[in-house]
């Protein structure tokens, strides 16, 4: 039997999508699409354009092949590097320097 690929592709989403904790709303804004439309893609029940793949792609900070590949595993972030990844992504050079080195100076700090 042959592959569903929008399903695979939906699963992947909803995968990447739930270790960056956000909701199908969050990927939707960040996207800049409809959230009922993310759920549709998750649910393998729309086919989506190469615009809408990219727009995803961006959003969740993975390159498009991650997307598409079930087996892309070598490109895996921790769940707090996504986290922070997306964060930052469509912060400008100035505030994302700026939270570096908030980062850097609260990493000096070790807990008891």
């Amino acid at each position: 039997m042959a592959k569903d690929i929008y399903k695979e592709l939906g699963n992947r989403v909803r995968e990447l999508r739930h270790r960056l904790d956000w909701t199908q709303e969050n990927l939707a804004e960040k996207a800049d699409l409809n959230p009922s439309y993310i759920g549709q893609i998750e649910r393998g029940t729309k086919k989506i354009s190469i615009l809408t793949l990219q727009k995803l792609a961006r959003a969740i900070g993975v390159p498009i092949a991650v997307l598409l590949d079930d087996c892309a595993t070598t490109y895996e972030k921790s769940s707090w590097e996504t986290r922070i990844d997306a964060e930052l992504r469509d912060k400008s050079s100035r505030q994302q320097q700026f939270a570096y080195r908030l980062l850097k100076e609260a990493l000096r700090f070790k807990p008891e």
